[in-house]
């Protein structure tokens, strides 16, 4: 399992950066008119460097993408119920969000940072009722399989 949760984080911290950076370009543009790709905050926090400033947010990005990715794990863990699973995946999410989004400047202060974050952990609790409407569907149907075939002997 380990190894398949390290796979899963690599690919979400690549994930991560192809991502991050993207948004940072459609989204960035200075003063001048022109494109950017960091944050005018994450440029302050590097000095102006640019580069420095591509190479936080690359990694954090690829950080945040590791964790979403990583995380799935606990779907894997049979004695966890999907609402435990779920909520410690949201937890991870939505924790490991409000610091990065806020030193990457993806968002414009703590209050848009809560606001994003209710709204990840809303999504989650819909995705939660969702999974957990299909399984109880999916158990019910197999269980009546079950006694179809019971009754058939």
């Amino acid at each position: 399992m380990l190894k398949k949760t390290l796979k899963s984080a690599l690919i979400g911290f690549l994930l991560g950066i192809v991502i991050g950076n993207v948004i940072a370009i459609l989204t960035g543009s200075s003063d001048t008119g022109g494109v950017t790709f960091a944050s005018s905050k994450l440029l302050d926090i590097a000095g102006g460097n640019g580069v420095v400033a591509m190479l936080l947010q690359s990694l954090f990005s690829g950080l945040y993408g590791a964790a979403c990715f990583a995380g799935m794990s606990f779907y894997e863990v049979e004695r966890l119920p999907l609402a435990v699973a779920t909520a410690l995946h949201c937890a991870l999410i939505v924790l490991l969000f409000i610091p990065i989004s806020y030193l990457l400047g993806w968002v414009g202060g703590i209050v848009e940072t809560l606001i994003i974050a209710a709204i990840q952990a809303a999504a989650f609790f819909v995705i939660w009722l969702i999974l957990y409407s299909v399984y109880k569907k999916q158990v019910r149907e197999l269980n009546d399989l079950q006694d179809d075939f019971k009754s058939e002997k």
